[in-house]
Order: structure tokens, then sequence, then C-alpha cells
């Protein structure tokens, strides 16, 4: 199963698995290669996932 997709909250410099080569990563670049998303070890990188909420029945909104 591929990892889920995660998005970037500020720039980063990470390095190209298969080329060596420096790549700067801007805000809001989603980053699903697992190789990649290691090098960004920082929390405050990673925009905050918003826990998913359950829908709601009508008589649970009244």
């Amino acid at each position: 199963m591929p990892a889920a997709a995660r998005t970037l909250a500020t720039a980063v410099f990470v390095t190209a698995p298969k080329t060596q080569e420096t790549l700067l990563l801007q805000p809001g670049t989603e980053i699903r290669d697992a190789a990649i998303a290691e090098q960004i070890t920082h929390p405050d990188a990673w925009v905050l996932e918003q826990p998913r909420q359950s829908r709601r029945t009508k008589t649970e909104v009244s």
C-alpha cells in the first residue's frame, strides 16, 4: 500500500534519492515519495493533518 501524501508547510531542502541533487521543495508541495519524506524530520515542516470527523446524523446535530 503506497504511503499517504503529506503536504509541506514550509520550504525545505532535500536530496533526490536517485540523482543526489539538492532540491528545494516549496510550501504546499505534496510529498508521496517515502525516501523524500524520511529526510524531512522537523514536525513543523508539515501541514497538520486534521482528524477525520465522522458524519453526524440529523438527530446528533439538533
